[in-house]
């Protein structure tokens, strides 16, 4: 979930570019559904290498795929067993769409209907990618994450497609 706050960054939103965005996430395999920690962990551990703020980058760049995908045509897909996705659900699900990699957040974003194979219980196992930055910055500098990404992905933020 987004931070509490940090004045120390500008107005300007700064992110990874998407060649580099995607390197990283390539790292998690391309496979929301398993159910293993090590790859966000290894994730984690490389991002905690860089600069604090290549890490603020990564957290803005994941944050806006997550934004791009905030879509009522996609939070009306429904969870197998359920009647809908609930905002939980709909972040991880859309989490892990970008576990899932460039190609398929494109697939979804040309077509709502790929979306449905992300709504799985086993795929929502990818929202542990919104632990990566904080985590990493923790383990970088010690010192508590308190940023707040410039672009909102709570369900339903994303005004231009709700």
């Amino acid at each position: 979930m987004p931070g509490t706050g940090s004045s120390e960054r500008s107005l300007r939103v700064v992110m990874l570019a998407d060649e580099e965005f995607w390197r990283l996430v390539d790292m998690l395999g391309g496979q929301p559904e398993v159910q293993d920690d090590r790859p966000y962990e290894r994730l984690t551990s490389v991002l905690s290498e860089q600069p604090v703020d290549r890490i603020v980058d990564f957290a803005e760049a994941l944050a806006f795929k997550l934004h791009q995908l905030d879509r009522r045509v996609l939070a009306q897909a429904v969870l197998p067993g359920a009647d809908r996705l609930s905002d939980d659900d709909f972040l991880y699900a859309r989490c892990a769409v970008v576990v899932a990699g460039p190609a398929a957040m494109a697939a979804v974003l040309a077509d709502a209907a790929a979306f449905e194979r992300f709504t799985t219980v086993e795929a929502a196992h990818a929202e542990s990618i919104l632990d990566v930055p904080s985590d990493a910055y923790q383990k970088a500098t010690g010192k508590e994450w308190d940023h707040v990404e410039e672009y909102d992905y709570e369900t339903g933020s994303n005004e231009q497609w709700w």
